[in-house]
C-alpha cells in the first residue's frame, strides 16, 4: 500500500510519486557539557535545527483514461524591458515610476506577433499581427474595415497623458505599463469580432476562441499589473509556437518595420503544450532526473525570519517566487515544496480520518500555531511558498531510481531538504 505524494514546481505544476516508506528526522544541535565533580550536565539551545525527508517508493504509469492534452502559455510584461544590460534601468517604459528607457511614442506602429495553436498546426508561418497607434477611441482595438484584414489588431493609445509620458489616463490604472497590459487582455479575450483570418480549427476568426488572457502583478511591483498571461485555449504541442515575438531592435533606414526600433518588453514565448497528461513512469523518471540535474533559481525562493504574533504573520525577508525572471534563466520546474498527506483525527468532526499535509512551521511563531491543531488547510490545497501551512517549503537534494527488466515501474529513493529560503544561480 502506498501514499500519494506531491513535489511542487516553481511554475506550481506537480509531480505525483506513490511513497511506500516515509523518513523524517528532525535534530535540535544540543550538545550537552559534563560538570565536574557535581556530575552534573550543562547544555546550550541555540533552535539549531537539522531536518531531513527520506521517501521511498514506485513510479507507476498514469492512468490515461480520459486523459487530454495541456495548454501552452506565454506572458508579456510591460512593466521592464526584455533585454537588460548591468546599467540599464529595470522599469520599461519612460513615463512609469523611476523611468524606464523607451518612451511611449517609440513602440507606436511597431508589430508584435501571436500564433495560435492551429497556426502553427498549419506550419505556413501565419500569425497574427498587433500594434499599439496613436488614433481612435481610446483603448480599443480595430478588427474589422482596413486595420482587421489578415489579421492585423491595432489597439489605439490615443490620449493625451499616455503620449505625453505623463502617467497612466485614469485613475484606474496605476501605470502607463497595466494600461497597456489592460487594452493587450481586453483584445485577446475579444469572442465577438473576426480579425480576418483562421486561428482555431474549428474556423474562428476571433481572439478569444484562440486565446485565454489575465493580468497579473508584473516582477516591478511599483508598476502594478502589468503582466498579461496567455494561454492557448486549443490544447497539443502546436501551442508551443515560438511567440510572441517583436520587431527587431535593428535601426535601418529600408522603410521596414524595425526603422526606428526600440527594445521590446519583457517576454516569454508559449510553452507547455502537450498532446497528452499522460506520463508513463518511464516520463517521470526522466523529468525527475532532469529537474534535479540541471534547473536553476536564477533569484531567491520563499521567506525567512516569519514573526508570528497576535495571529498576523510577517517575514522580515520574503520572496513571491513567482517573480523570478525567466528571462534570465529561472527554471520553471524547478522543485520549491512538498505536500505530504497523513491521517488526522483532531481536525476531524467526527471518529473518522480526514487528510492534511505534513507541515513545518519555522520562524518565531506561537506553540499553538505549529502542531496538528493548526493544521486546519485541506490535503488539496493550493501550494504556496509564502505560506507554511500548505506543505513544507524546500527542495529536492538527491534522487535515484531503479528498474528490472519486465517491470511496468520503477522504484525510487527521494531526499528532500526542507528550506525556508533558496538563493541561487
Amino acid at each position: 500500500m502506498s501514499t500519494p505524494i506531491r513535489l511542487v514546481q516553481r511554475d506550481g505544476k506537480l509531480i505525483q510519486l506513490d511513497a511506500e516508506t516515509l523518513d523524517i528526522k528532525v535534530g535540535r544541535g544540543v550538545v550537552g557539557i559534563p560538570i565536574p565533580v557535581v556530575g552534573e550536565r550543562f547544555g546550550a539551545d541555540m533552535n539549531v535545527v537539522k531536518v531531513g525527508i527520506n521517501i521511498k517508493g514506485i513510479i507507476q504509469d498514469d492512468d490515461c483514461a480520459g486523459s487530454s492534452g495541456t495548454s501552452a502559455s506565454a506572458s508579456i510584461d510591460f512593466g521592464q524591458p526584455h533585454t537588460r544590460e548591468p546599467d540599464d534601468p529595470l522599469v520599461y517604459l519612460e513615463g512609469d515610476s523611476s523611468g524606464g528607457g523607451v518612451a511611449i511614442y517609440d513602440i507606436l506602429n511597431k508589430p508584435f506577433y501571436l500564433r495560435s495553436t492551429h497556426q502553427q498546426s498549419l506550419g505556413d508561418g501565419s500569425r497574427i499581427t498587433f500594434k499599439f497607434i496613436s488614433s481612435g477611441t481610446l483603448g480599443a482595438a480595430t478588427f474589422t474595415g482596413s486595420h482587421g484584414v489578415n489579421g492585423e489588431i491595432r489597439i489605439s493609445l490615443n490620449h493625451a497623458n499616455i503620449l505625453g509620458d505623463i502617467g497612466p489616463s485614469s485613475g484606474s490604472f496605476t501605470s502607463i505599463a497595466h494600461e497597456l497590459a489592460t487594452y493587450l487582455k481586453n483584445a485577446l479575450s475579444n469572442t465577438a469580432d473576426n480579425i480576418g483570418i483562421v486561428i482555431t480549427s474549428s474556423s474562428s476568426q476571433r481572439l478569444g476562441h484562440a486565446f485565454g488572457a489575465s493580468l497579473a502583478q508584473s516582477r516591478v511591483n511599483a508598476v502594478g499589473l502589468a503582466s498579461v498571461e496567455i494561454s492557448q485555449i486549443e490544447t497539443g504541442v502546436d501551442g508551443d509556437s515560438s511567440t510572441p515575438t517583436f520587431w527587431s531592435t535593428i535601426t535601418d533606414s529600408s522603410g521596414l518595420e524595425n526603422q526606428l526600433a526600440a527594445v521590446p518588453p519583457s517576454y516569454f514565448p508559449f510553452i507547455g503544450g502537450l498532446d497528452s497528461s499522460c506520463l508513463s513512469a518511464g516520463d517521470k523518471v526522466q523529468n525527475l532526473i532532469a529537474n534535479v540535474a540541471n534547473s536553476n533559481v536564477m533569484g531567491a525562493v520563499g521567506e525567512i525570519i516569519q514573526l508570528d504574533t497576535n495571529d498576523e504573520e510577517k517575514s522580515l525577508i520574503s520572496t513571491d517566487f513567482n517573480k523570478l525572471d525567466p528571462t534570465a534563466g529561472a527554471s520553471s520546474d524547478y522543485i520549491v515544496g512538498i505536500q505530504i498527506p497523513y491521517q488526522s483525527l483532531i481536525q476531524s468532526s467526527t471518529d473518522e480520518y480526514v487528510a492534511r499535509n505534513f507541515l513545518l512551521v519555522t520562524g518565531l511563531s506561537p506553540a499553538a500555531h505549529q502542531g496538528a491543531a493548526a493544521n486546519t488547510e485541506s490535503v488539496g490545497v493550493e501550494f504556496d511558498s509564502q505560506n507554511v501551512y500548505t506543505g513544507i517549503r524546500g527542495t529536492v537534494s538527491g534522487f535515484s531510481a531503479s528498474y528490472k527488466g519486465g517491470e511496468t515501474f520503477y522504484g525510487f529513493n527521494l531526499q528532500f531538504e526542507p528550506i525556508d529560503m533558496i538563493v541561487g544561480l
